[in-house]
C-alpha cells in the first residue's frame, strides 16, 4: 500500500502524517504542511507509491488530491451503507518534474476504509488526451453523466 510523508525540502528530513493514506488524500487541502521543526525550511506532502514493476521505486509530491463533488453510496451486504470514494491525484515526480494522474479508490463502510487494488496511474499528458477524446469523440447523448 503506498504512503505519504511529510519531506522537507531543506534539510531532507521525513515526518510522519499520523494518518492513514485515505485521510491524508481526503484532507489534502486543509492539512497543516508547518514549516520543518528541525530547519524551518518548506514541507511537502510526499507519496512512495507501491507500483508493481519497477514503476513506483521513486517518490512523488501530492500536487493536489481531488474528489467528485458528489460521492455515489448504495446499501451493501447488511444493509450497511458504502459509500465510493473515486480520487484524482496529481503527483510530480520528485527527480524529474514529470506529472501524473493517479486515481486511487476506497470503499467507506461505517468507519472502514477499504482501498482498492486495481488504481490506474497515467502520464498527465495521456490523461488530459483520453479526457479530450471522451470530450471530442463520444456523442454528447452518451456523455450526459460527465
Amino acid at each position: 500500500m503506498p504512503s505519504a510523508c511529510f519531506f522537507c525540502n531543506t534539510c531532507h528530513k521525513r515526518y510522519s502524517t499520523h494518518q492513514k493514506l485515505f485521510d491524508t488524500l481526503y484532507n489534502f487541502q486543509d492539512m497543516n504542511r508547518a514549516d520543518c521543526p528541525e530547519c524551518g525550511g518548506t514541507r511537502e506532502l510526499h507519496l512512495s507509491p507501491d507500483f508493481q514493476l519497477g514503476c513506483g521505486d521513486e517518490e512523488f509530491k501530492i500536487v493536489s488530491a481531488l474528489l467528485p463533488e458528489k460521492l455515489d453510496s448504495w446499501l451493501g451486504e447488511g444493509q450497511e451503507e458504502v459509500t465510493f470514494y473515486p480520487f484524482l491525484v496529481v503527483l510530480q515526480r520528485a527527480s524529474d518534474g514529470k506529472q501524473f494522474c493517479w486515481m486511487p479508490y476506497w470503499h467507506v463502510t461505517g468507519k472502514e476504509a477499504r482501498y482498492g487494488q486495481h488504481a490506474v496511474c497515467l502520464e498527465r499528458a495521456q490523461f488530459e488526451n483520453l479526457t479530450a477524446q471522451a470530450r471530442d469523440k463520444i456523442p454528447d447523448n452518451v456523455l450526459e453523466f460527465v
